[in-house]
């Protein structure tokens, strides 16, 4: 059984939010959006969470939870769940056209086959997480995996661990499974396809090679089959190239929305050069955690950026400068940015210096305009540096020649004592900063 879309109906602070479920979702967004929320809702339809009261957006209101899935037997269905006040949860199958509501066990028996584990922030979620697992692989109990996790299981049975050693035993269990997957290929990966996994805040406890590492392996497991849902608040979560599994949570006039883009963002060339270039820079993934993101081409624009807007008072830590690595990628990142609406400014160099030849203006003036043409103006906007960053700073034309160091001297310049931000530029950075 495959999830496709999960939506969710008068829900604690959600009215109605509608979300496609790929084999991995990632759910970010600020603190106290609905992104716990939607956790919360996956695991009362699988009997994991009690529905109370407190759960009832609107009391008057029903709750209803429903999942869209695919069953090799019976194709695409919908699974609901429906629950209003002093009356018992009712389940129904929706198929054809036509709803016709179901005993519980039946549809445990016949319509969720996927079984799974649940890890929260919880002192016992690890534990109880690792034992759902092991439930799962029960025919499979002579195999060096489960003897491993009752391994496991006895230590932290038996122990009063800290939440950060049992995180780090259950990253040493998900290692051990794909690590085993070529000796017990058919036998795992066949149990590993009804398997799904919800994960909050996989970040918790892990420094950042295990963090990188940890999203790695999540990636693998979800290639192989198994549906894993997580809530983070970190960019090492975050893969641009994963970007059909991101789910930005907001909170816009109260009401909880979801944006998420599982169309085509990147073609051809794009999508190599998009990737190389992320792979160069991985904090990229941040920008989705961002306020309003501001792209830049380079380091040089990025450190002096920040360093002069701190200077006049205007810096804003919930703001991003991504550096692009060039101008000619910047319309990859706005496309994104467009896809999941997050506010941004792009920044760069109009290059019309006078030293350059008529080919070299052509050129420069080509990316320009299709910078310009692919913002979308009602979350975006650009500023351009006539001709760069450097000669603004220095309110001077600067030669060919000047290029060589520019990162040195133009940094050295803004640290100077007695540099004064000349009144065009800090126009321009107010504008970035607005």
């Amino acid at each position: 059984m495959d999830m496709k879309k999960i939506m969710i109906t008068n829900w604690q602070n959600i009215d109605y939010v509608n979300i496609e479920i790929e084999k991995l979702l990632i759910l970010i967004g600020e603190s106290n959006r609905g992104k716990t929320s939607i956790l919360k809702a996956l695991s009362a339809f699988f009997g994991e969470y009690e529905i109370k009261k407190d759960d009832f957006k609107d009391i008057k209101k029903a709750i209803e939870i429903r999942i869209k899935c695919y069953k090799n037997n019976r194709g695409f269905l919908t699974l609901k769940l429906l629950k209003k006040e002093n009356e018992e949860i009712k389940y129904f199958v929706v198929q054809h056209g036509k709803e016709v509501e179901i005993d519980l066990e039946i549809l445990k028996k016949e319509y969720i086959t996927i079984r799974g584990a649940i890890i929260t922030s919880k002192d016992n979620s690890v534990y109880e997480g690792l034992l759902r697992v092991r439930d799962i692989f029960l025919d499979n109990l002579d195999n060096q995996i489960i003897k491993d996790l009752n391994s496991k299981l006895s230590y932290l049975k038996n122990n009063k661990l800290s939440q950060s050693l049992q995180r780090k035993i259950l990253f040493s269990f998900l290692k051990n499974i794909l690590y085993s997957l070529d000796e017990y290929e058919i036998k795992i990966k066949s149990k590993l396809s009804d398997l799904f996994l919800i994960f909050e805040e996989p970040e918790l406890h892990l420094n950042p090679q295990e963090s990188r590492e940890m999203y790695s392996l999540l990636i693998k497991l979800s290639k192989i089959g198994v549906q894993i849902i997580l809530e983070t608040h970190s960019s090492y979560f975050v893969g641009l190239k994963q970007y059909r599994s991101i789910c930005l949570v907001k909170k816009i006039r109260g009401e909880i929305k979801v944006f998420q883009y599982t169309g085509k963002l990147l073609n051809g060339d794009e999508i190599k050069n998009f990737n190389m270039n992320y792979w160069i820079n991985p904090d990229r993934g941040e920008m989705f955690f961002a306020k309003k993101v501001i792209l830049v081409e380079g380091q040089t624009d990025k450190i002096a950026l920040s360093y002069l807007a701190k200077k006049i008072g205007i810096y804003n830590y919930n703001y991003s400068i991504i550096e692009c690595g060039s101008k000619s990628i910047i319309p990859q990142f706005i496309k994104v940015l467009n896809g999941y609406k997050i506010p941004y400014i792009a920044v760069y160099d109009k290059d019309n210096h006078e030293w350059r030849s008529d080919t070299e203006l052509d050129s420069s003036n080509l990316k320009n305009k299709k910078i310009r043409g692919i913002i979308n103006r009602f979350i975006g906007d650009y500023i351009e540096f006539e001709n760069d960053i450097e000669e603004e700073i220095c309110e001077e034309k600067r030669e060919r020649k000047n290029y060589k160091n520019k990162p040195y001297y133009t940094l050295q310049k803004i640290s100077e004592k007695d540099f004064v931000i000349p009144k065009k530029l800090e126009n321009k950075i107010r504008r970035i900063y607005k």
